[in-house]
């Protein structure tokens, strides 16, 4: 079917407690990462839940892992650590109104068959938010159309951020109607660190910072950066001699065959640290491992600029950050991220000489900073998310 807004007429059978317009609150339930996990999406969903929650919902929450409790949510179980058969009847119990499953093959991994069979059994309206479609489906061919269509099949509606998430999603012939929500800019998670700690940690006290953030995975183009900035410094005058590149983040931890995955994105990390040192730019290229929340801002505010290097993408919670924090940003057009930053800064993704082009006019100017205006805030978000919970016309499965 096609990416569409307009929903279907309410079956027969369909059981809904909560009709369009109802000022009563609305339970939901997320299934989901949720910190003390270490994971966007996890992030992303605490910060929509909280969101909810002052729209008077009430949020519980079912993580593919066990964690250690949420401190602003109710767990009801892990599909990790409870049999399928319990937290179904959890879920009974607790009578959410609304089912919110934030999916990615990476954040589910080994889970995605207890998923699919505690969402087999529960009858509230279901709805699937689909983080990285075309990112999934591009690295996991044949398996990953297998695993969406499986997943959509459970689902009354399904949200992406994209017009591309949505084609994709579309061309599976998924029968749930399809959902466009740009991604919203996320609130910066409190500093517990300054910029001046981060330089004197890490020596870049006289450096200027070509910023990468987030995990470590071979769409997102950091071989592209590396060669690129090689290749600038060589035909620059100063061959940008006071710029380093910074790359904020590590490999995601995946378990059972998705181990797979992870050792293919730590094979691409070594690679990586082999042309670093082949290009000679040992001295001006800092790897610092996973970065704690009270971190962020600060890798951030210490950036002259946050390069997105990606070659593949469907949306960028770090172009989110860079936007609340307004960092200025080089990107390639991979996933419409240029529409994130100055037409200027932009470049074909894969083309690295048009990085390196981009990063040769560090000598003289700098991109201008990018302005979350025009991007959707996390309220507007959360109230669009709620009329899709809210929706008379959608039916709930039989």
């Amino acid at each position: 079917m096609q990416p569409s807004t307009v929903q279907p007429a309410e079956r027969p059978d369909a059981r809904r407690r909560h009709p369009a317009g109802a000022s009563d609150a609305l339970r939901v339930l997320f299934i989901a990462p949720y910190p003390p996990a270490r994971d966007g999406i996890g992030n992303y969903t605490a910060e929509l839940a909280g969101a909810l929650r002052t729209s008077h919902c009430e949020v519980a929450v079912v993580t593919p892992e066990p964690v250690a409790g949420p401190p602003d949510a109710r767990l009801l179980g892990s599909l990790g650590g409870d049999p399928v058969a319990r937290l179904a009847s959890a879920v009974t119990t607790w009578a959410p109104d609304v089912v919110h499953v934030q999916f990615a093959v990476a954040a589910f991994g080994r889970r995605v068959p207890e998923l699919l069979r505690l969402l087999g059994g529960i009858r509230s309206r279901t709805v699937v938010t689909a983080h990285e479609v075309t990112r999934d489906l591009a690295r996991l061919g044949p398996i990953g159309r297998v695993l969406y269509r499986r997943v959509a099949g459970r689902a009354d509606c399904l949200v992406v951020h994209t017009d591309a998430a949505a084609g994709a999603l579309a061309q599976l012939g998924v029968d749930a109607p399809i959902e466009v929500l740009a991604h919203p800019v996320l609130p910066v998670p409190p500093g517990t660190t300054d910029e001046g700690e981060l330089r004197r940690r890490f020596g870049l006290l006289e450096r200027e910072v070509l910023l990468t953030f987030g995990f470590v995975h071979p769409h997102k183009g950091l071989d592209d950066l590396v060669a690129a900035f090689a290749a600038a410094r060589r035909g620059a005058a100063q061959g940008l001699d006071r710029f380093a590149i910074v790359v904020a983040g590590d490999v995601r931890r995946r378990s059972g065959a998705f181990r797979l995955l992870e050792l293919a994105d730590r094979w691409h990390a070594a690679r990586v640290r082999r042309a670093v040192r082949r290009l000679g730019l040992s001295d001006r290229t800092v790897f610092t491992g996973y970065v704690p929340d009270g971190e962020v801002a600060a890798w951030f505010r210490v950036a002259h600029v946050a390069v997105l290097p990606y070659r593949k993408i469907e949306q960028s919670g770090v172009l989110s950050l860079a936007r609340a924090l307004e960092v200025p940003v080089i990107a390639s057009d991979a996933g419409g991220l240029a529409g994130g930053c100055s037409p200027a800064w932009s470049y074909p993704a894969g083309d690295r000489t048009s990085l390196a082009g981009l990063l040769r006019r560090l000598e003289l100017e700098r991109p201008p900073p990018v302005e979350a205006g025009g991007a959707r805030d996390l309220a507007s978000f959360a109230g669009a998310t709620l009329a899709i919970y809210r929706d008379a016309g959608a039916p709930a499965r039989p």
